[in-house]
């Protein structure tokens, strides 16, 4: 039995060498040092510069205005009077004070419209035949300084009952302010009542016109009349 197995051994080992050397090619490996260069990334160092810039010096050319008063001038040519016509001073002043109290926060057109309002009032057999009385019309009511007390008629005192009378500033029971006569406003009343007066001035501005009343307002009485013309802000009137 142990010589069968020492056969075997034998054989075998045989076999092993015979394949070895008489067998398939071997193949030879040969190792071969390859030398690689790697890139290597390097990071650089970045120097940050700041820069600063200058401000530049800007030229501005500032105007400054300053207020200086100034007076302003007006001035009126008056033609001359011829020598048959008079102007009574009291009536030139009763129209000049009406459109100063109805109109002085208005145009020159506005206070003139009014003034020949009362003119053609003058000029109607309806109305009293004079500036002042046209006014002044309107009832009247005596004061109780004096009713029933044994005074002069001349030293009694009357005044309009209130809301009654043609024109609201003459009765409305407010007091009314101190005419300043240096005022533009109160020359320009004084002037145009002078021309009307005189030379019968602008008697187509309100065509006719007895009648006006503020845009505000509307009262009974303009259903039955015309109107005729708007002037700042009131609205005129007549009878067809």
């Amino acid at each position: 039995m142990k010589a069968i197995t020492g056969v075997l051994i034998i054989g075998f080992i045989t076999g092993v060498v015979s394949y070895y050397y008489l067998g398939e090619p071997r193949t030879e490996v040969k190792v071969v040092e390859v030398e690689k260069v790697v890139e290597r990334i390097v990071p650089l160092e970045r120097e940050v510069v700041k820069t600063v810039e200058v401000p530049k010096l800007v030229e501005k050319t500032v105007t400054v205005v300053k207020e200086v008063p100034t007076t302003k001038t007006r001035i009126v040519y008056l033609p001359q009077i011829p020598e048959n016509i008079k102007v009574d001073i009291k009536e030139q002043y009763c129209l000049a004070l009406n459109m100063y109290r109805e109109a002085g926060n208005q145009s020159v057109a506005g206070m003139i419209a009014v003034g020949r309002v009362v003119m053609n009032r003058v000029s109607d057999r309806r109305f009293p035949g004079s500036p002042c009385e046209v006014i002044y019309e309107g009832p009247q009511t005596e004061s109780w300084k004096t009713k029933g007390k044994d005074v002069p008629e001349s030293e009694r005192k009357y005044y309009p009952v209130r809301n009654k009378c043609q024109f609201s500033w003459y009765c409305d029971g407010k007091e009314d302010d101190v005419i300043n006569t240096e005022s533009v406003k109160w020359k320009i009343a004084n002037d145009i009542a002078y021309q009307i007066l005189v030379f019968d001035r602008w008697g187509g501005i309100v065509e006719g016109a007895t009648h006006y009343h503020a845009d505000y307002v509307s009262p009974a009485w303009n259903k039955t009349m015309r109107l005729v013309a708007t002037i700042d802000n009131h609205k005129f009137y007549r009878w067809d």
